[in-house]
């Protein structure tokens, strides 16, 4: 039987936040004529028949995921203080939610208007395991509350 189940959860974020980092995909747009645009954790990339067309570098993107990997590494690890897990939970679920949102404004204000603002892209792997993190991590959050309410509910028995 797993005792803490919220660790699981965790480890996913975790995976996925990793998995995200690597420089998978989160966007692309194709067109008929060989441009293609893509957006990564780091980078938003336009290429032309192979070549690179133009590069523009997202540090803060990749800041926030990081910022939230390392307090998702410290939220699995203080597994005895409830009361900060649920803070840094919370921390961490508007660091996810800030990396999403960011990523948004990248597709929406630089990316597809770059050829074709009528065509509209595809969201590709690394999107959805941010979302995953995103739901994981609230996951986690609900069983730590969990947790805390149940020993609270102990201790006042006692």
């Amino acid at each position: 039987m797993i005792q803490r189940p919220q660790s699981i959860f965790l480890a996913l974020v975790i995976v996925c936040q990793v998995f995200v980092l690597t420089g998978v995909r989160i966007w692309t747009k194709i067109h008929i004529d060989g441009q293609e645009v893509f957006v990564t954790i780091t980078q938003m990339q336009q290429v032309l028949n192979g070549k690179d067309i133009a590069e523009t570098s997202h540090i803060a993107l990749s800041g926030l995921l990081g910022a939230s990997l390392v307090l998702t590494i410290g939220i699995l690890f203080s597994f005895k203080n409830r009361m900060r897990q649920m803070m840094m939970g919370l921390i961490n679920s508007m660091l996810i939610a800030g990396t999403v949102g960011y990523a948004f404004f990248i597709i929406f204000k630089q990316a597809i208007p770059l050829f074709a603002p009528e065509q509209n892209g595809k969201y590709d792997l690394g999107f959805y395991a941010l979302v995953i993190a995103l739901l994981g991590n609230m996951i986690a959050n609900r069983l730590i509350r969990k947790d805390e309410m149940l020993v609270r509910s102990s201790d006042r028995m006692r």
